[in-house]
């Protein structure tokens, strides 16, 4: 089934043929990466517009701003590129009342890293996704595969819609909580992803949390005050392959990251280290959205999965290359195990991980 994939054009190839004007809908990072291999392939962008209450008096590369409805009346007939992430159902249900009305795609621009996941890509690492395929433990997880490469390679929404799942099925079907557990959050950033362990397995026993970013460190903080949870176990550190003083770069956000730099970003110096050195006794789940890092957090992991073989979620969506590089990363250090592709509710395929459950060695 995956072999179909090879029959599949790319996003980019088929806007260097189309004839129709392209608008970009949105502006930021985002929008600036979509500009830019635009620009590379020789595609023609004929302007951009946002939605209501974003477009008035801003200009963006040289295109003044408008709003859908007056794109409508300039172009009438035009492709769009969506140019921003959203999980919001509200903004969701306008990107997909725009792709009834005019033909729409989703570039897939890699949050961290380099390159695209085009055809080339899909080429000359076939065999890893073939592999990473095989190695999957449920038709739900094939299927999600799929359709989340097809999503990647040519934009469409379709793909994405069809991969996505509830988080409530991950944690009945996948993790399991329980109450007595240990629990450890890498990127905690706000609380927001300890608050969802905890209202699926109805508390924790402990819970080890690291944030680099020292404002959102402050939130993930106050959270434990407000909660009355034991926050002594919470370090403003970044989870790192090793001890190492990393170059930061803070927006008080998910998408604070230590990996790449930032428009009008203020960078500062980070103290990294390996999560091993701060976990000394069982760990029942681990949750890793590193922000480009995961692949090193996992590393630096390294000997509590070998030794306590906890269950673990993991990011793979910020860099191209993490769609078969965690999988298989983790399958190295698991051995018998069980892996599972789960994503939830995003445009474009942000919110995509890798589930592992060990089995019997």
């Amino acid at each position: 089934m995956i072999r179909q994939i090879l029959e599949t054009k790319d996003l980019w190839s088929k806007l260097k043929k189309s004839n129709k004007p392209i608008l970009l809908y949105g502006m930021g990072d985002g929008a600036d990466k979509v500009i830019a291999v635009c620009e590379s392939k020789g595609i023609k962008i004929s302007g951009v517009f946002a939605s209501d209450g974003f477009s008035k008096n801003k200009v963006f590369h040289g295109f003044n701003v408008t709003d859908y409805s007056c794109a409508k009346e300039t172009f009438d007939n035009f492709t769009v590129l969506m140019s921003f992430a959203t999980s919001r159902q509200e903004v969701i249900d306008n990107v997909l009342k725009i792709s009834s009305e005019q033909e729409l795609f989703c570039p897939d621009v890699p949050v961290f890293g380099e390159g695209l996941f085009d055809f080339e890509f899909i080429k000359n690492n076939y065999s890893k996704f073939e592999y990473v395929y095989g190695l999957l433990s449920d038709d739900l997880s094939k299927k999600n595969f799929i359709n989340l490469i097809l999503g990647k390679l040519t934009g469409g929404l379709e793909y994405l819609l069809s991969a996505e799942t509830d988080v409530s099925e991950a944690y009945s079907s996948i993790i399991c909580p329980k109450a007595n557990s240990h629990y450890v959050d890498i990127g905690a950033y706000n609380g927001d992803t300890i608050r969802e362990y905890i209202s699926y397995s109805g508390g924790c026993k402990k819970i080890t949390a690291f944030e680099p970013d020292i404002k959102n460190f402050a939130k993930l903080k106050r959270y434990a005050e407000e909660n009355h949870i034991d926050s002594s176990r919470f370090f403003n550190i970044a989870a790192w392959n090793r001890e190492e003083t990393l170059t930061f770069y803070s927006r008080s956000g998910r998408n604070s990251a230590s990996t790449t730099s930032h428009k009008n970003v203020k960078s500062i110096q980070v103290r990294a280290d390996a999560a091993d050195n701060f976990i000394d006794d069982a760990v029942d789940f681990i949750n890793i959205d590193a922000e480009g890092s995961d692949r090193n957090a996992i590393i630096g992991l390294s000997q509590t999965i070998k030794k306590y073989r906890p269950t673990i979620s993991c990011a793979i969506y910020h860099r191209n290359e993490d769609f078969f590089d965690i999988p298989m990363l983790l399958k190295e250090l698991y051995g018998k195990c069980e892996i599972y592709i789960r994503h939830f509710k995003y445009f474009p395929a942000w919110d995509t991980n890798v589930y592992v459950k060990a089995t019997d060695n």
